[in-house]
C-alpha cells in the first residue's frame, strides 16, 4: 500500500486518538504523548499551541492506503530555536517501513515550500528503530542528553539528531 501524507483534520485525530492513546507507542514517544490520554489532551498536546503562537506548525496525518496510521509534523519549542520534526504511528505498524516513507514525504514538503535551514529530531535512546529512521533519511547524531520524560516518568536519556535542508 502506499503511504501518503495530508494536512490533519478533526477527522483524523478522532481515528488517530486509539492508536496514540496507547501505552507502548507513549512509552517510545519520550514524553510527546503520554499514557494514558484524554481525547481533548491528544488533540490539544502543549507544542501544538506553542508552535500556533509562534507561527510555524504544520501536522500531517501519515495514511497506509487510506486509512490513518500516524502524525508526523514540524514545531518550533520556543521561537529562536532551529525546526524541530516529530512522528509516531501505531504499535500495529512498527517496522513496515511507514515511517521512512512519511518522513522522506514531510522532508520533500518542507522543501518544497522553501523551509530552508537545520532541523532537529530527538529519540529515545532505546528507540532504534527511529534512530535508524532518521539515519536513513540523512540526518546525523549529534549528541545525547538526560532530561525528564512525562511519557515515562523518570529522567531518559535522548538522542538528538540534525539535518540541514
Amino acid at each position: 500500500m502506499d503511504v501518503t501524507l495530508e494536512l490533519i483534520k478533526e477527522s483524523d485525530i478522532e481515528a488517530l486518538y486509539p492508536l496514540g492513546n496507547d501505552k507502548d507507542v507513549s512509552w517510545m514517544s519520550g514524553g510527546g504523548l503520554t499514557y494514558p490520554l484524554t481525547y481533548e489532551e491528544f488533540r490539544t498536546k502543549k507544542t501544538i499551541t506553542l508552535s500556533v503562537a509562534i507561527g510555524e506548525l504544520e501536522t500531517y496525518v501519515i495514511r497506509w492506503g487510506n486509512k490513518p496510521v500516524g502524525s508526523i509534523g514540524y514545531f518550533r519549542r520556543e521561537i529562536d530555536n532551529p525546526l524541530e520534526i516529530g512522528y509516531w504511528i501505531g504499535k500495529e505498524y512498527w517496522g513496515m517501513g511507514i515511517v521512512s516513507k512519511a518522513l522522506k514525504l514531510a522532508l520533500d514538503a518542507m522543501r518544497k515550500s522553501g523551509i530552508q535551514g537545520k532541523l532537529i529530531a530527538t529519540t529515545m535512546a532505546d528507540n532504534i528503530g527511529s534512530q535508524h529512521i532518521l539515519l536513513k533519511c540523512g540526518f546525523f547524531e549529534t549528541g545525547t542528553e538526560v532530561f525528564p520524560s512525562l511519557a515515562r516518568g523518570m529522567d531518559v536519556k535522548g538522542v538528538h539528531f540534525a539535518l540541514e535542508l
